[in-house]
């Protein structure tokens, strides 16, 4: 009977050994899970905030965009209409001459542009105003979303 007891007993030892072991190594696979778990919420995390981010530089850039072709299609209309009159500095000697008195020398005037030069000159700013803000944009995505974490 000693002899049928100290077997089970060696025996049980042996089952809680592997068993021990196996509860052991179930721990550790619960801690690199619970790793992998916090790890990839963080990740989450930080792309809902880049993605919040970008959705507000969007809306920034794309309101800046939208007023200023508002500002321009407002200049064109006037220029077309001709409420708004876009003019230069101009020195012409040779007409002054023959309309001013000697002495009066070189003095700057100012000459209107052809409503069509007006309108070209309208589109250009409207270009170079999308350059600016699109510009503006890529600086602002730069700083604030590839360069925030340095």
């Amino acid at each position: 009977m000693n002899r049928y007891l100290l077997i089970a007993l060696a025996a049980s030892a042996v089952a809680i050994l592997f068993g021990w072991q196996h509860i052991e190594r179930q721990a550790d696979q619960l801690a690199t899970a619970t790793e992998k778990v916090t790890t990839l919420t963080n990740a989450a995390e930080s792309r809902r905030n880049t993605q919040r981010l970008l959705a507000t530089l969007d809306t920034e850039h794309t309101k800046a965009l939208t007023d200023a072709q508002a500002a321009n299609n407002k200049l064109r209309a006037d220029v077309a209409t001709g409420a708004r009159r876009l003019s230069v500095d101009a020195n012409c000697p040779a007409v002054r001459d023959a309309t001013t008195a000697t002495g009066v020398g070189h003095a700057k005037t100012r000459v209107e542009l052809d409503p069509a030069a007006g309108e070209r000159i309208v589109a250009i700013t409207d270009d170079g105003d999308q350059g600016l803000i699109a510009l503006r944009a890529a600086q602002d995505y730069i700083n604030r979303v590839c360069l925030k974490g340095n």
